[in-house]
């Protein structure tokens, strides 16, 4: 019977392994900082359009989400200068990047449904 200590070890090395991308192990962090600067813009914009620029219906939900984005790439950005052990520091990067998909989907889809619940339907 293998030990389980080595079997951890195998593992780390195996790379067909998801967790064995360089992102996740080798990065420094700039590439979870520019892909989620770069996804929290795009986010933005169809947010902004529900609310700043022509006020509707989910005005409320898109600013909601909108500081939800925000404040969860804030967190990313704090992550990459307050934890020093790496791998650590990438997982969690992730984790708030996939959060910032997660928060961001929500909202909008949200914000979709009470749109189209005020569009009037032909009788």
């Amino acid at each position: 019977m293998a030990n389980p200590r080595s079997r951890r070890v195998d593992a780390r090395r195996d790379p067909t392994r998801m967790a064995n991308q360089p992102a996740l192990r080798s990065s420094d962090g700039t590439i979870w900082i520019v892909v989620a600067g770069l996804f929290a813009l795009i986010c933005l914009v169809p947010l902004s359009l529900l609310t700043v620029f022509d006020p509707r219906d989910s005005a409320a939900v898109a600013w909601v989400t909108a500081v939800l984005v925000i404040a969860l790439y804030v967190a990313l950005l704090a992550t990459r200068w307050a934890v020093n052990a790496r791998e650590r520091r990438l997982r969690i990067m992730a984790g708030l990047m996939i959060a910032m998909a997660a928060v961001a989907l929500i909202g909008l889809l949200t914000c979709a449904a009470i749109e189209w619940s005020a569009v009037p339907v032909a009788s």
